[in-house]
């Protein structure tokens, strides 16, 4: 990596265990973060984030608009979020919006806005990335670090999806009904309350860890899908 990376970057991923060279890129005289760096980032400093604001949504157009903030000790800071056709290749616009705005506040808080960018900032920093460093692994020319490192066991075959109210279980065969489990944590998806909502998130992390494991594609769908019924469950309180 060239001198253009900042040494308050290299300071701030120095406490994470990361390089420079690990953990990002230089994009014709701008140096680029991985999110991954970014989150570990957020980890380290004990970066709390609140629920973010739903201040445009649009399903069918693929339009979102997220305000996201976040506090570190004392501090906080805000940024919007925002994906559209026009600015996302990605086919999850909410998942991306909320990535978008959540690095710009990680890097505010840490004081590198500015500095650098986030990856997920514009199609053109990945369409940009070196070879060595797509799809999730680093070469740092002597051994290869992976962003996700594998797994000791096999994913699950089965997940349990549990409904807060009734307390109902479906038990969901990963391998058959893949396609089908959005349908299944719509079916469950509390539309009464955020609190509600949030405690049935809570209740089934695991299973939503295991969906995103097996399948990154069916795990974006039930992420827009909560963002979703949140931001359906806010306009309806609003209207009362």
């Amino acid at each position: 990596m060239k001198d253009e990376v900042p040494d308050k970057v290299k300071e701030t991923l120095k406490e994470i265990g990361m390089t420079a060279q690990q953990a990002g890129w230089n994009c014709h005289g701008t140096y680029v973060l991985l999110h991954k760096a970014l989150e570990k980032v957020a980890v380290h400093k004990k970066i709390i984030f609140n629920e973010p604001t739903v201040l445009e949504s649009n399903s069918e157009k693929k339009i979102v608009s997220l305000l996201v903030t976040g506090s570190m000790g004392d501090s906080s800071e805000w940024s919007i979020g925002e994906a559209s056709p026009s600015n996302n290749k990605n086919s999850y616009p909410y998942a991306m919006a909320e990535k978008r705005a959540k690095d710009r506040v990680i890097l505010k808080l840490v004081g590198l806005h500015g500095d650098v960018y986030a990856e997920d900032e514009a199609d053109a920093f990945k369409e940009e990335r070196p070879a060595e460093i797509k799809g999730g692994t680093i070469d740092n020319g002597s051994e290869e670090i992976k962003e996700d490192p594998p797994k000791d066991d096999k994913p699950k075959d089965t997940m349990e999806i549990k409904e807060v109210k009734s307390g109902k279980v479906e038990n969901v065969n990963l391998k058959e009904d893949v396609a089908n489990i959005k349908q299944v944590f719509l079916t469950f998806m509390p539309e009464d309350s955020i609190e509600e909502l949030r405690s049935f998130k809570n209740s089934n992390a695991e299973a939503l860890k295991t969906l995103k494991e097996l399948d990154a594609m069916a795990f974006g769908e039930v992420s827009t899908a909560f963002i979703a019924r949140a931001d359906k469950i806010k306009s309806k309180q609003q209207g009362e």
